[in-house]
């Protein structure tokens, strides 16, 4: 099996790559702030469909969920089709789905097309950082146009909150789905042509069993960590589905040696290397996702900030992201990638730490400014280098490397704003029943969170430094 289309695609398409490079990022942010910009939305959708607290959380967990466990798959086909032909059509059915999910007239037409957005994002999210390493292959334009990335990330995912915010106010929550239609149609339309179609693998086969078997497993585990809060950790229920998630991963890794073309590659992870970048991009997943649920909680919650108000307070975020990506050539230049990636992991546990000082009467500045500021930065160190780490020389195979990461990314969110969400609700509801009033027992689930968050992070950092020492 070889790699064709190539050389001649490139060559053509040269002289475009930084209008497709304009247009990759965008793709990849849109699915991205899909998940953050609904944040936003939540309280406004929940009051319009009169949803269910469970149904409210399902609304961010179901879209991180089918985009963390499709996105291998999507990655292994974009290597048999063409990554630049599933990219497009990602971005066609994300226009779709967004466009249902904005007419939803109930609140289960709602989570059927979030769940079609994640799907159909992770399509997206698979192949536009791919893309974006096959159209820059090595040398000093590779280190631009990941830098770039950064930048687009960490000002779009803030900006987005604020986009959010204002059509809230203005028009309707309906307009935080409504507004990707013509923005995911117009990105697709320059990706055609502008971007390669990048490498294909003649002959190959998409190992269906597999994806079935992971998303499946990742599903339980998810669902799991999400009924704790109802059920408590020693529920049947509870233990059922949390044992049928690990058995089936468990199935899954030792299917992949007797698979002729497994969902991932075997010689992917021997690297231990881009297995550093996997284990540091699902980490940086939990504290970015469920550092922005908490935060966002809590700016509404206890703050009763207006959600204008909440999109201006996240714009640190992208400060953070874009102070970095401005240091981070310099220091990738002086450090090894796996001590980049523990120091991206450290930032973003410090991040979570605050939430151990939060109060009813903590300032801006003093509280939520920190954190802002951490998570951008450790956010940004993170994926950057996660990204880069995963696809070079990946070659025909970089569908499936690159999509690793962001799968890594949103099973992390998806199981870690689960688990750290049942934590905060498991706090707060023995909190209350001591006697506590409603505000202190919020604050002390937040405090709880965030040290367990915070403790995760610190023993992914070390483990990820280590890794690649073993090599």
């Amino acid at each position: 099996m070889t790699a064709v289309g190539t050389t001649p695609d490139h060559a053509v398409r040269g002289s475009r790559r930084w209008w497709a490079l304009a247009s990759l990022t965008g793709a990849n942010l849109l699915v991205f702030a899909a998940v953050t910009i609904m944040n936003v939305a939540l309280p406004a959708a929940r009051s319009d469909l009169a949803l269910s607290t469970g149904a409210t959380q399902l609304v961010v967990t179901l879209y991180s969920l089918a985009f963390g466990t499709f996105i291998l798959f999507a990655g292994r086909l974009a290597d048999v089709v063409g990554l630049r032909r599933c990219l497009v059509a990602g971005l066609v059915g994300f226009a779709g789905a967004s466009l249902i999910g904005g007419m939803a007239p109930d609140g289960g037409i709602l989570l059927l097309a979030r769940a079609l957005q994640g799907g159909s994002g992770a399509f997206v999210a698979a192949t536009a950082v791919s893309l974006m390493s096959v159209s820059f292959p090595y040398g000093r334009d590779r280190e631009i146009a990941f830098g770039v990335l950064g930048v687009v990330m960490g000002i779009g995912t803030a900006g987005s909150f604020l986009l959010a915010g204002a059509l809230v106010d203005v028009l309707s929550w309906r307009w935080c789905l409504l507004v990707n239609v013509p923005l995911a149609l117009a990105v697709a339309g320059v990706i055609l042509r502008t971007a390669p179609a990048g490498p294909r693998r003649e002959g190959s086969r998409v190992d269906v069993v597999g994806a079935v078997l992971v998303c499946l497993s990742l599903a339980a585990l998810v669902a799991g960590l999400d009924r704790v809060t109802a059920w408590g950790w020693r529920h049947g229920g509870t233990l059922g589905l949390l044992a049928g998630g690990l058995f089936g991963l468990g199935l899954f890794v030792a299917a992949l040696r007797r698979v002729e073309q497994p969902l991932v590659p075997l010689h992917l992870v021997a690297d231990r290397n881009r297995v550093a970048a996997y284990v540091a991009a699902a980490f940086v997943g939990v504290a970015m996702f469920a550092g922005m649920f908490v935060l966002t909680s809590f700016l509404q919650e206890v703050r009763g900030l207006s959600p204008v108000q909440i999109g201006l307070a996240f714009l640190p975020l992208a400060v953070g992201a874009v102070l970095t990506t401005w240091l981070l050539p310099a220091l990738r230049a002086r450090a090894s990638a796996a001590l980049v990636l523990a120091l991206g992991l450290v930032l973003a546990a410090a991040a979570v730490a605050t939430f151990t000082v939060l109060g009813p009467e903590s300032s801006y500045g003093g509280g939520v400014l920190p954190a802002m500021l951490l998570l951008g930065a450790g956010g940004t160190v993170v994926m950057i280098t996660a990204g880069d780490v995963a696809t070079l020389g990946a070659g025909a195979e970089s569908g499936v490397a690159g999509s690793a990461v962001n799968s890594a990314q949103q099973v992390g969110a998806a199981l870690g704003t689960a688990l750290l969400t049942s934590v905060m609700s498991l706090t707060t509801r023995d909190e209350l029943a001591a006697g506590a009033d409603a505000a202190t027992a919020t604050i002390a689930g937040y405090a709880r969170a965030g040290l367990v968050g915070a403790l995760l992070l610190v023993v992914a950092a070390v483990l990820v430094w280590l890794l690649p020492r073993r090599q």
